[in-house]
């Protein structure tokens, strides 16, 4: 059953990733690590359950959920076992920063989710210690939630 919201859960990234890949920076390397970042609406997974979240809880509207895959550049191999935290920084506002969780399964990635309520471009700060490491990696990435239907439909009847 988990492998199967799993697998679910990591075809809706792939899905919203190529929907959305105007909207959003995916990939960076930094210290020897390669970074892929991903945002989907937290709508599109609620229902099926979360490691995050209690299964009766509702998110709200402008909820997203953000989640991050490491590789060691060297290995080639998913880092399974680092510390990693997102900031999520609104243009001219203090961010927001959460412990990304480890999502295990038979991959293992990093999630969590934020509330993200503005349109205009977010800047997503990714911070990564690997054990035994006193070097924090960090990478940025901006991301911009797609505009709502309510401004696409009054856009279309003016």
């Amino acid at each position: 059953m988990l492998h199967r919201k799993i697998v679910f859960f990591i075809l809706i990234l792939f899905a919203t990733s190529v929907a959305m890949a105007k909207h959003a920076q995916r990939h960076q390397t930094v210290d020897g690590i390669s970074v892929y970042f991903g945002a989907i609406p937290a709508q599109m997974i609620d229902g099926h359950g979360s490691m995050h979240y209690p299964e009766n809880k509702k998110l709200g509207k402008y909820s997203y959920h953000l989640l991050v895959a490491l590789f060691d550049i060297k290995s080639g191999k998913r880092i399974k076992d680092a510390s990693v935290t997102a900031t999520v920084i609104p243009v001219g506002i203090h961010g927001e920063t959460k412990k990304l969780e480890p999502m295990h399964g038979d991959v293992v990635s990093y999630g969590n989710f934020f509330n993200l309520p503005d349109s205009s471009p977010y800047t997503i700060k990714i911070m990564i210690r690997r054990p035994g490491s006193d070097q924090t990696a960090v990478a940025h990435f901006t991301f911009t939630r797609p505009r709502d239907q309510e401004s696409i439909s009054f856009q279309q009847q003016e």
